[in-house]
């Protein structure tokens, strides 16, 4: 086990040490490819320079691990098959329905890198979890670099610091701190009620949930067991409790905006799930946008609010679902869906085990929140831009939690 990890509380999380120089190499190059998170450029699209730096790694990756048993397991293995079988929905889709090709091009791209942000990240991090916190705090720290060096540090808290912000304090507090699941806990629950107070919804409520969950598991850890369903019912009671007081405080402040963003959501749900029903089984294709469907959505969208939506520049089509799996069966059918189906499968089974079943240490704050986050992007989230990494971190995570349950051989090999 490296030093590294040694320092943290007593988890369950098998870490091999490689030879010294290949483990400053990965833990350099997730580094590196998490400082770069905020460059990109566009080229039919929106490009991600970490996300060109994993695919090369993931090149290797499968090059060099051809050969290496432990390298191809599950569940691993079963997620890059099911990412496979939606790659060939989305194929077969685009090319029944002729899409435009620099839709297809777009839309197949999404995959593509999706499954080489899993494959590089996984290579660099499946033997040594440690890298998983290394880059979170890298990619945090680049986008509040960026932030600072636009002059937007502070100026739109719900898509700019939020969750770079949190990213820290789940990854730092439990490292720093004397109790670190314990401080950390304290410090997500905090920061969710934080964010609700600056209209971050979606990321508040998932940090006072893995904060909530966390500190009652820390009042079972810590001699009281008898009181842990106690402590749970009073937490959470608490946290309802906040939550439900910073949305009425601040909705004189934000209520404009959540009345926009809840009927462009509404508006882009109800126009996909009619575009599924149309076609379940063969979908729309890739970045599918026709008069028929944008009529459609801005009927719904006018009718919520008044004013008809202009969209954004980075839109890649202004009804796209707000929900990963209604995206992929909207845009390549129902088994377009399978990769997001089975990812949710495993990221439930890995909450639990994560919360409620391993031990805990500095890394269960950090894969208790992005594995939530995850989660709730599978329902609530498009599937677009850096949600790519979102997902790649998560799956990774699922599989490092999976890891556990080998000997400590297999887990070497």
């Amino acid at each position: 086990m490296s030093p590294a990890v040694q320092a943290f509380e007593p988890g369950r999380i098998q870490t091999v040490s490689a030879p010294h120089r290949q483990e400053r190499l990965y833990r350099c190059t997730v580094a590196l490819i998490g400082l770069a998170t905020p460059i990109q450029f566009e080229m039919m699209g929106i490009l991600y320079v970490p996300e060109i730096l994993l695919a090369c790694v993931a090149l290797w990756a499968l090059v060099g691990g051809l050969g290496n048993p432990a390298f191809w397991r599950r569940p691993f293995v079963t997620m890059l098959a099911c990412l496979a079988v939606t790659m060939a929905a989305y194929m077969v889709a685009d090319l029944s329905l002729g899409t435009e090709p620099s839709n297809l091009l777009r839309g197949w791209a999404r995959i593509v890198f999706l499954g080489s942000n899993f494959v590089g990240l996984y290579f660099l991090c499946r033997r040594e979890p440690l890298n998983i916190v290394v880059y979170s705090v890298a990619s945090a720290v680049g986008a509040l670099g960026y932030l600072w060096w636009s002059g937007r540090l502070l100026e739109d808290w719900k898509f700019g610091a939020s969750a770079p912000v949190t990213v820290l304090a789940a990854s730092l507090a439990p490292i720093l701190a004397p109790r670190g699941a314990l401080a950390g806990s304290v410090a997500l629950a905090a920061i969710g009620v934080a964010h609700i107070l600056l209209d971050s919804r979606e990321i508040g409520g998932n940090c006072l949930l893995a904060g909530v969950l966390l500190l009652a598991r820390c009042s079972s850890v810590l001699r009281m067991k008898s009181f842990s369903y106690a402590v749970l019912g009073a937490l959470t009671i608490g946290g309802i409790g906040a939550l439900l007081y910073a949305y009425v405080l601040t909705d004189e402040t934000y209520g404009q905006r959540r009345q926009l963003s809840n009927a462009w959501r509404t508006a882009s749900l109800v126009t996909a799930v009619d575009g599924i029903l149309e076609s379940p089984w063969i979908g729309n294709g890739s970045q599918a946008n026709n008069f028929e469907l944008q009529s459609r959505y801005d009927s719904i969208f006018a009718e919520r609010t008044g004013a008809r939506y202009h969209g954004a520049r980075t839109d890649t089509s202004t009804f796209s679902p707000h929900s990963q799996i209604l995206q992929s069966w909207f845009e390549a059918g129902i088994f377009g869906t399978v990769f997001f189906l089975y990812l949710g499968w495993r990221l439930l089974r890995a909450v639990h085990s994560c919360i409620f079943r391993r031990e805990l240490d500095a890394f269960s704050v950090l894969f208790a929140y992005c594995l939530l986050r995850a989660t709730w992007h599978l329902f609530f989230s498009p599937f677009a831009g850096l949600a790519r990494m979102d997902i790649a971190v998560a799956a990774v995570i699922v599989c490092v939690l999976a890891a556990e349950r080998r000997t400590p051989a297999e887990f070497a090999a």
